[in-house]
């Protein structure tokens, strides 16, 4: 009788004690991809930043946002890679991509396309030289960040 009771108690420990465990973190697929995302946007994010802050001068440095604007649209290209199914808010990895990505994978395939479009369409307007056409073109590709960012982001 003694040791079934022991053997009871040993196991009611054993199994209140996995409650008091931490979270599982994400594996290391997930959370690579989480953590390549985050590289990723915040090189587009500088050069974006850059970009803009030439298009304010009036007359952009094309020698500096030409290949900032190649790198935006190469990376762009790539962008879904960094979305894999499961590196959401459920993968306990610290990512403002918002559960939407997933439940509305085709709105966000569409946002993708739409980026896809207005980075290859900044780099055309550079190549023309036109200030004008690259002030559009770089505002162009800024209303798709925030389409996208206001739908699947969360805010800081």
């Amino acid at each position: 009788m003694q040791f079934d009771l022991t053997g009871r108690v040993l196991a009611a420990l054993i199994a209140g004690s996995t409650l008091l465990l931490p979270a599982q973190a994400a594996p290391p697929g997930i959370a690579a991809a989480v953590k390549a995302r985050k590289a990723n946007y915040k090189e587009i994010g500088g050069a974006f930043k850059t970009i803009s802050d030439e298009v304010k001068t009036g007359s952009p440095d094309l020698a500096t946002i030409r290949p900032l604007a190649r790198d935006i649209a190469t990376r762009a290209q790539g962008q879904l890679k960094w979305f894999p199914k499961g590196s959401g808010p459920e993968s306990g990895e610290k990512t403002r991509a918002k559960s939407t990505v997933w439940t509305d994978m085709a709105g966000f395939n569409r946002a993708h396309a739409s980026f896809v479009t207005a980075a290859n369409g900044l780099n055309t307007a550079i190549a023309s030289g036109n200030a004008a056409q690259i002030a559009q073109a770089q505002k162009a590709l800024g209303t798709t960040c925030k389409t996208c960012h206001d739908r699947y982001r969360e805010t800081d």
